[in-house]
C-alpha cells in the first residue's frame, strides 16, 4: 500500500507561523517555549514534538479545529509510534517559561545516559533546585530524537508505596500488573528498544530503590532517571548533583552585561519583568540584584519567589528584609543543611507577607497534593459551606499565582490546572497543622470528591465519555488521599462511595491493580454496612474478572449477591449480575451466562439505566453468537445499539466488536472492516487498549477473506504487541477462536519469510498506519 510523504512538520509549523506573522521569538513567548525549541521544530531537527507541544503550539497560533489536526497528523507522522506506545503514552509536562542557566547540565546528563554502563542517574539536591525541572528537560531533548521511548511516573502526590509500582505500570501502558510479576512486564514492554523512565521525587517512598532495582535487573534496555533529596543507594547508581544556579562574576567589578550574562541573575531579571515589564539592570541595581541572589544561594525556586515581590517593594527594601527579616532566623533549623534552610526560610518569608486572607489560601491548598482545578481549590477553602454556595477560589488562585507560590500547569481548555512545588507544598502543610484547619480543609476536599465521583458516575457511562476519563485522572491524586484519611476516620462509608464511584476509571484505563488494592482494603474494615460492603465487594469482583481471575471474581459477586437482602441498592446487585453474565460466558457456561444476563436486563431496565439495558443486551447477543444463532444475535445486537445510542463509546466497542464476528460468519468481510474501522477511532480517544486486542481479531479474519494475508499478518502481530506489553487478554468465547484461525489461514498463504516480515512489521506499528490501510481497503477493494 503506497502512502504519499505528508507534508513535514517543521515546513507545516513554518507556513502556519508565517501565515500568522509571527517571529519565532514570539510563537516561542506565547506558546511557552524557548526559540530554540521552535527554531529545531521548524529546521527538522527535533523530530517528534511532544503531543502537548503541538497543542501549545496550535493555542498560540489559533488555529481552526481543521488546521490543528493536520499539525497533529503531521506530527503523528513523524513520530509513527507503536500502537502499543501510543495507547500507553503520557504526555511530558510543558514548561511555561524557558530554561535558564542548565545547558551544561543537559548536555552532560544526556551523555550519561548514552553510556551503556549507566543505567540508573540520580539527580540530587534540596528542595528548590530545580530536579525536576532539569530532568524533564533532559527527558524532552532525548525524546525528540526519536529513538528512545520516554516514560514519565511522577510520585509527588503518592502517600503509599504499594500504589508506586501501579504508577509505573501506568505509565508504561501495563494492564493488570502484580507487583510480583512487574519486573517481567517490563522486560516484555522494553523488549527490543530502549527505554528511559524518569521517576520523579522519590525520596519520601523508600520502598521505591528496591522497586527500581529489581525493574533494572529484569530489562537491559530500561534506563532510569530519577529525582530525589538522597541518593537511592542502589548498586550501579550514578549521582548528579543538581548545583544552584551560576553566580560567578568574572570581576570584583563586573560590567553590566558579565552580570546579567550569569544564570541566576538571568533567572530573577526575567521573573522580575514578569510583573514589571520594563525593568532592566542598570550599573546602580546591578549590585543589589546580585546581593539578593547570592542571599537566596542562587536556588531557582528561591529566587522566582522572591522576584515578584518586586511589584510592591524596592530591590533596596528586599534584600534589607531578606538580610535583616527576623522570620528569616527564627524558622531555621541546625538540623537542615543551609541551602535548605535557606529554601525554607524563603517560603516562609513569602508567607509571612501575604495578607491574611491570601495566608488562608495558600495554606488551605496545601492539602491538595498534586495538580488540582478550581472546583478542588473552592472545595478546600470553603469551610463548611456546600461547594455550590462557596465563594469563587480564582481571585485566592490569582493572587497566589502573582507572588509564585502557586502556577499553572498544562491542562485542557475548559479546565485549567494548578500546582504547588512540593518545597512550597511542604512548607503549606506545616502552617495548615499550626493553624488547626487540616481537617476543615480535608472535609472540604472530601465532599468535592464525593460531588465529583457522583458526577462522574454518570459522565463516565455518557457521550463525554472521554473527557470525564480525564477528568477523574485530574482528581486521582484527590481522591486517594481522600480515601486514605476518610479510612483514617472511621468514615467508612464515605470513602466506600468515592471507591465505588472510581470503577469504570479503573476498568477502562486498565488500572484494575490499584482498583483492586482499595475495594480490598475497604473490606478489611470493621464496622461496614450492607450497602457498603456490596459495593466494595462488586468493585473488587469486577477487578478480578478484568485481570482473568473468574474465580476469585464470582467468589466475590456471589458474596455480594448473599447480602442483597440487608441493601437496598438495587443498581449494585443488577451490576453484579452483569458482571457474573460475562464470567459465565468466558468459562463457556453458555446456558448460565444468558440467565444472569437476562436478570441484569431485567434490573437495568427497572432501573431506567439505558447503558446497563445496552450492555445487558450486548452480552446475550455474545452469547447468542456463540451458541450459532445467527439471526438472534443480530436482533439483540441491532437492540443494543440502538439502547446504547447516547451512552458512552466504551459500552458500544464489545457490540461493534460482536456485529464484526457476524458479519464475517456471514461471508461480509467489507462490513466487518467498517464497524472496526469505527471502533479503532474510537478506542484510540479513550486510550483503552483491552478494546483494541480484541478489535484487531476480526479486523484480521476480515483480511483473511478478503485474500490479503500479509494484511492479516500486519494486524495479528500489531494485536499481539500490544497484548504484550500491556496484558490485555481476549476471554470472549465469540472472539477468541478467530484469532487462531486468521493466523493459521495467513501462515499457510504466506511462506516463512514473508509471515514474519508482515507480523514483524506489524509489532511497530502505529495506529495512524493500522487505520491508513483500512482506509486504502475502502479504497482499492
Amino acid at each position: 500500500m503506497n502512502r504519499g510523504t505528508p507534508e513535514s512538520f517543521g515546513t507545516r509549523l513554518k507556513a502556519l507561523r508565517d501565515a500568522a506573522g509571527y517571529t519565532q521569538e514570539e510563537l516561542a513567548t506565547i506558546a511557552g517555549l524557548s526559540v530554540h525549541a521552535v527554531s529545531a521544530l521548524e529546521r527538522g531537527e527535533r523530530t517528534r514534538p511532544h503531543v502537548e507541544t503541538v497543542r501549545a503550539l496550535s493555542a498560540a497560533l489559533d488555529l481552526s479545529v481543521a488546521a490543528r489536526d493536520a499539525l497533529m497528523a503531521s506530527a503523528r507522522a513523524r513520530i509513527r509510534d507503536s500502537a502499543a506506545d501510543e495507547l500507553a503514552s503520557v504526555a511530558l509536562p510543558v514548561p511555561l517559561t524557558a530554561m535558564v542557566g542548565r545547558e551544561t547540565d543537559i548536555e552532560r546528563l544526556q551523555q550519561w545516559l548514552g553510556d551503556p554502563v549507566a543505567r540508573l542517574i540520580t539527580l540530587v539536591g534540596p528542595g528548590g533546585v530545580g530536579r525536576t525541572r532539569l530532568a524533564v528537560e533532559v527527558a524532552r531533548a532525548i525524546d525528540e530524537r526519536g529513538v528512545t521511548r520516554v516514560v514519565l511516573v511522577p510520585l509527588a502526590a503518592i502517600q503509599q508505596s504499594a500504589l508506586a509500582g501501579p504508577a509505573i505500570a501506568e505509565a508504561l501502558g501495563l494492564r493488570n500488573a502484580e507487583p510480583h510479576d512487574l519486573p517481567r512486564r517490563v522486560r516484555l514492554a522494553c523488549a527490543g528498544r530502549s527505554v528511559l523512565l524518569v521517576v520523579d521525587n522519590c525520596e519520601h517512598l523508600p520502598e521505591v530503590a528496591l522497586l527500581l532495582k529489581d525493574l533494572l535487573s529484569a530489562s537491559a534496555s530500561l534506563r532510569v532517571l530519577a529525582t530525589s533529596r538522597a541518593p537511592l543507594h542502589i548498586r550501579g547508581e550514578r549521582q548528579y548533583a543538581v548545583a544552584p544556579l551560576a553566580l560567578e562574576l568574572d570581576s570584583a567589578a563586573p560590567s553590566i552585561a558579565d552580570t546579567a550574562r550569569a544564570p541566576a541573575v538571568q533567572l530573577f531579571v526575567e521573573r522580575v519583568r514578569d510583573v514589571q515589564p520594563e525593568f532592566r539592570l542598570t550599573r546602580a541595581i546591578s549590585p543589589i540584584v546580585t546581593a539578593i541572589c547570592r542571599r537566596l544561594d542562587a536556588l531557582p525556586l528561591a529566587l522566582e519567589l522572591a522576584a515578584p515581590w518586586i511589584k510592591v517593594l524596592t530591590l533596596e527594601d528586599l534584600l534589607h528584609r531578606l538580610d535583616k527579616n527576623v522570620l528569616m532566623s527564627a524558622v531555621r533549623r541546625r538540623d537542615v543543611p543551609e541551602r535548605q534552610q535557606t529554601m525554607n526560610t524563603t517560603v516562609a518569608w513569602s508567607y509571612a507577607l501575604l495578607d491574611s486572607t491570601e495566608r488562608r489560601a495558600f495554606r488551605r491548598l496545601g492539602v491538595l497534593p498534586g495538580r488540582f482545578t478550581t472546583e478542588a481549590a473552592t472545595a478546600v477553602l470553603a469551610d463548611h459551606e456546600p461547594v455550590t454556595r462557596a465563594p469563587d477560589a480564582l481571585p485566592a488562585i490569582a493572587n497566589l499565582i502573582d507572588k509564585s507560590l502557586l502556577h499553572r500547569v498544562e491542562g485542557w481548555p475548559d479546565r485549567p490546572l494548578y500546582e504547588m512545588f512540593e518545597t512550597v507544598r511542604a512548607y503549606a502543610a506545616l502552617e495548615l497543622a499550626a493553624a488547626d484547619e487540616r481537617n476543615a480543609a480535608m472535609d472540604g476536599l472530601a465532599r468535592h470528591c464525593a460531588n465529583t465521583m457522583s458526577m462522574a458516575a454518570e459522565g463516565l457511562a455518557g457521550p463525554e465519555q472521554a473527557k470525564w476519563l480525564d477528568r477523574v485522572r485530574d482528581e486521582l491524586e484527590n481522591c486517594r488521599r481522600v480515601v486514605t484519611w476518610l479510612i483514617g476516620r472511621a468514615r467508612h462509608d464515605e470513602a466506600c462511595d468515592i471507591a465505588w464511584g472510581l470503577g469504570f476509571f479503573f476498568l477502562i484505563r486498565g488500572q484494575t491493580i490499584e482498583g483492586l488494592h482499595w475495594y480490598k482494603q475497604l473490606l478489611e474494615l470493621s464496622p461496614l454496612s450492607a450497602d457498603s460492603e456490596s459495593k466494595a465487594r462488586v468493585g473488587a469482583g469486577l477487578m478480578y474478572w478484568a485481570k482473568g481471575e473468574f474465580d476469585c471474581a464470582r467468589s466475590e459477586l456471589l458474596r455480594a449477591l448473599a447480602i442483597t437482602g440487608k441493601t437496598t441498592t438495587t443498581e449494585i446487585v443488577v451490576h453484579a449480575q452483569n458482571i457474573l453474565g460475562h464470567i459465565e460466558h468466558a468459562a463457556g457456561n453458555l446456558d448460565a451466562a444468558r440467565v444472569r444476563y437476562v436478570h441484569s436486563l431485567e434490573g437495568f431496565r427497572r432501573l431506567g439505566i439505558p447503558w446497563g439495558i445496552g450492555i445487558a443486551l450486548s452480552g446475550m447477543g455474545g452469547v447468542t453468537l456463540t451458541a450459532g444463532d445467527v439471526e438472534g444475535a443480530d436482533r439483540l445486537l441491532t437492540e443494543a445499539t440502538l439502547a446504547l445510542r447516547e451512552s458512552g463509546p466504551w459500552f458500544l466497542a464489545p457490540v461493534l466488536c460482536f456485529r464484526a464476528v457476524l458479519a464475517l460468519q456471514r461471508g461480509e468481510p467489507d462490513r466487518a472492516i467498517a464497524l472496526m474501522h469505527q471502533s479503532l477511532t474510537r478506542i484510540r480517544a479513550l486510550q483503552d487498549r483491552f478494546a483494541f486486542v480484541y478489535a484487531l481479531v476480526p479486523l484480521a479474519m476480515a483480511a483473511v477473506l478478503k485474500g490479503n494475508h500479509d494484511w492479516a499478518a500486519r494486524l495479528l502481530g500489531a494485536r499481539d504487541a500490544v497484548a504484550e506489553s500491556t496484558g490485555a487478554v481476549i476471554v470472549d468465547r465469540a472472539v477468541e477462536p478467530l484469532r487462531e484461525t486468521a493466523e493459521r489461514e495467513a501462515r499457510l498463504h504466506l511462506a516463512a519469510d514473508g509471515w514474519a516480515r508482515s507480523y514483524t512489521a506489524g509489532r511497530t506499528a502505529s495506529i495512524d498506519s493500522l487505520l491508513q490501510d483500512i482506509e486504502d481497503v475502502d479504497r482499492h477493494g
